[in-house]
């Protein structure tokens, strides 16, 4: 038997160790509803401490009280309130360990048809409140020398959809602001990734269609997908099982990236939807 044949004997890792978030704290912006509300059970359940910020205080009140978080109100759009958040979560959680951005909505509209304020509202709402919150927990991360960054991206900033013009432009722009991020923060051992979900069965879309959540979304692959669905891979990125993974947008869309674009034909306007909004 050869050198290179002989038997591997390095080390192997404590792999279920490495989900234990226990004396670390996580901000979740946009934690009120859906994937914010999620993904902050997620992290308290692994032992984690939440900061839980939503620009309803109500909603950010309820949710802090399940997973025995702190609530904090805050519009991300304005930079004064990104870096009171940031001085909140210095104060109530020490170190800060992982940030979760949630926070984005739509504007659908024919391109032809969209006026200027419309898309400039979709770019500040999906984009540039990320570049503010990307700045600021950017810098006390370099400071501390670690941390992990992640936004909520969509499968509409990799595929192109109709009446999507503004959010596809603004949802790819953040996918390419993780990737400057991730690059440019590396060597402080910030990570900055993002998920990308597919259709899922949020509390606003579940209100639009009339139907419960559980409804629309079966656990089955050919389903719409669940909020915890995307919690979970955001606990992925969040944990020491990622510490290898900066810079990458993950699709959790059950498959729908991966079918031949040519068998897709593009879906009349919804009714109702040509200025609709969706979170």
């Amino acid at each position: 038997m050869t050198e290179l044949e002989g038997l591997d004997t390095t080390p192997v890792p404590d792999y279920r160790g490495m989900l234990n978030l226990a004396s670390r704290g996580y901000v979740v912006v946009g934690a009120g509803r859906g994937m914010g509300r999620q993904t902050a059970h997620a992290i308290a359940s692994y032992g984690g401490r939440v900061l839980c910020v939503d620009i309803d205080g109500d909603r950010a009140e309820a949710v802090a009280k399940e997973v025995d978080g702190v609530a904090h109100v805050a519009d991300v759009r304005e930079a004064k309130a990104v870096e009171g958040m940031v001085e909140r979560a210095r104060s109530e959680l020490g170190r800060v360990h992982g940030v979760v951005d949630i926070v984005g909505m739509a504007r659908y509209a024919r391109l032809t048809d969209m006026s200027e304020d419309d898309w400039d509202w979709v770019q500040q709402m999906v984009v540039r409140h990320a570049f503010l919150v990307l700045r600021s927990f950017g810098r006390l991360m370099t400071e501390q020398r670690e941390g992990s960054i992640v936004f909520i991206a969509s499968m509409n900033g990799i595929a192109s959809a109709p009446f999507h013009a503004a959010y596809g432009v603004a949802k790819a722009g953040l996918r390419h602001l993780v990737k400057t991020a991730a690059w440019e923060l590396r060597g402080d051992q910030v990570r900055v990734n993002a998920v990308a979900p597919g259709i899922i069965a949020s509390p606003r879309v579940a209100f639009t269609s009339g139907k419960d959540p559980s409804e629309l979304a079966d656990g089955s692959l050919v389903s719409m997908g669940s909020t915890s669905d995307i919690a979970r891979a955001v606990l992925f990125f969040l944990s020491d099982l990622a510490a290898y993974v900066t810079g990458q947008t993950l699709a959790v869309d059950g498959g729908i990236l991966a079918k031949n674009p040519f068998d897709m034909e593009a879906p009349p306007m919804p009714a109702g939807q040509a200025m609709g909004e969706a979170r």
